[in-house]
């Protein structure tokens, strides 16, 4: 199954006479960026409201349409004024030449709808609209108990534009009550090897998003509530986090309620997930991490978000980025630092993560005997383009790795 199916964008954002986006997605994520007021809060609006009439079948293709309208312009053509079917044509015809205009307007080219329609039916597939003036929702549960089934049939009955997040610690504690009764009473290692995998990645994802790979997600039976455990800090709840951390898991968690209480891998399920304003209200060291947090917790989905923060650019290298401003696609600026993205936003120096990475790794050859030449010389021809762009500490570093290819290759000669 392809991770998404969104393959290009032609949309004339509404309330602008002449400003269209125009992008080739190649069914990878997107950002969209620009200067406040150039409309990305309202573009993302009505890619949502095409999205939706698309998945209920209301949209029609160019010539379904004009066939419709050719039709009718004959039937009307053909039909008297004093006739009592003619103002029901001239209706018609209106609506069809509207709706023309209308799809000239706004087009997408999605792979395989086929499929992606056999995805929805099955309740494989997702579309989720998050907008910039979210209000992060208590995951907290409140420390009672009820069975995993009646979790899971209160989840179904929500339909999936519905806010999920609220049954997120509820739902791990009925599922570790669940999976301890499984391993007590039940001889079913696979069983008891799926639950414990589920709770893996979880805990795993909290990891990536703290930056912390010591970090425990642990039942209290007495309470009956998770705590996270961190070093050298006191355990604390879910309702204990910053408002930003909260933001976050409060997607989070509605996304993987949506798929678990459906029975669905959070891996395996696909959707389109539109994020107005990804960064908002997150400390610069949340930006950072935000959109690569949410790609590699649900890989299959298909994410469309808006920013200004350049540390949200900054920090993908395998995205669509689109300046809404200049009406242009921009290329890959995650070897950047963010003062070359938006000068001066923030006033703080930084440096690339991903240009620190590959700083790391080139230190680490240079150490090695004998210098692995072949990679040093990829990772110099891979910085080598952005030598402008970097600041003092990041060009020495790569005169250094130049110094020990030039070393190297001499010794081998």
């Amino acid at each position: 199954m392809v991770k998404s199916m969104i393959e290009s964008i032609d949309f004339k954002l509404i309330g602008t006479s002449d400003k269209r986006v125009i992008t080739n997605l190649n069914g990878k994520n997107l950002i969209i960026t620009g200067e406040n007021g150039c409309g990305k809060t309202r573009f993302l609006r009505q890619l949502h409201q095409y999205l939706q009439q698309f998945f209920k079948r209301q949209i029609q293709s160019k010539e379904s349409i004009q066939q419709q309208l050719n039709y009718h312009q004959t039937q009307l053509e053909n039909t008297s004024v004093s006739h009592q079917t003619y103002n029901y044509f001239v209706e018609h015809v209106q609506s069809y030449t509207k709706q023309l205009e209308r799809i000239s307007n706004e087009s997408m080219d999605i792979s395989d709808s086929d499929a992606l329609f056999e995805l929805v039916n099955n309740n494989q597939f997702i579309l989720r609209f998050f907008e910039a003036n979210r209000l992060a929702n208590n995951i907290a549960g409140n420390g009672q108990i009820e069975s995993i089934s009646n979790v899971k049939q209160a989840g179904k009955s929500q339909n999936f534009e519905q806010d999920s997040s609220n049954q997120f610690e509820k739902y791990l504690v009925s599922y570790y009550n669940y999976g301890s009764h499984v391993i007590a009473r039940e001889n079913n290692p696979e069983k008891e090897q799926q639950i414990n995998a589920w709770f893996e990645k979880v805990q795993n994802d909290l990891r990536d998003l703290f930056e912390d790979h010591g970090l425990i997600l642990q039942y209290n039976p007495e309470e009956q509530a998770f705590y996270i455990h961190q070093e050298g800090k006191d355990p604390y709840r879910f309702n204990n986090l910053s408002s930003g951390y909260s933001s976050i898991l409060s997607i989070y968690a509605d996304l993987l309620m949506k798929v678990e209480l459906r029975d669905i891998p959070a891996e395996d399920i696909t959707g389109f997930v539109l994020i107005d304003e990804i960064d908002a209200h997150l400390h610069v060291s949340i930006q950072r991490k935000i959109f690569s947090f949410f790609d590699k917790a649900f890989p299959k989905i298909q994410f469309i978000v808006t920013t200004h923060s350049p540390f949200v650019v900054q920090s993908v290298n395998d995205s669509i980025i689109y300046d809404l401003s200049k009406l242009e696609p921009l290329e890959d600026l995650s070897m950047y630092s963010y003062e070359s993205i938006l000068k001066g936003l923030l006033g703080v120096e930084s440096t690339s993560d991903i240009l620190n990475k590959r700083l790391d790794e080139m230190a680490e050859i240079i150490n090695q005997e004998p210098v692995n030449t072949e990679k040093l010389q990829e990772l110099i021809d891979s910085i080598e383009p952005y030598e402008g762009q970097l600041n003092a500490r990041s060009r020495a570093f790569l005169l250094l790795g130049k110094n020990a290819l030039l070393d190297s290759t001499d010794g081998e000669g």
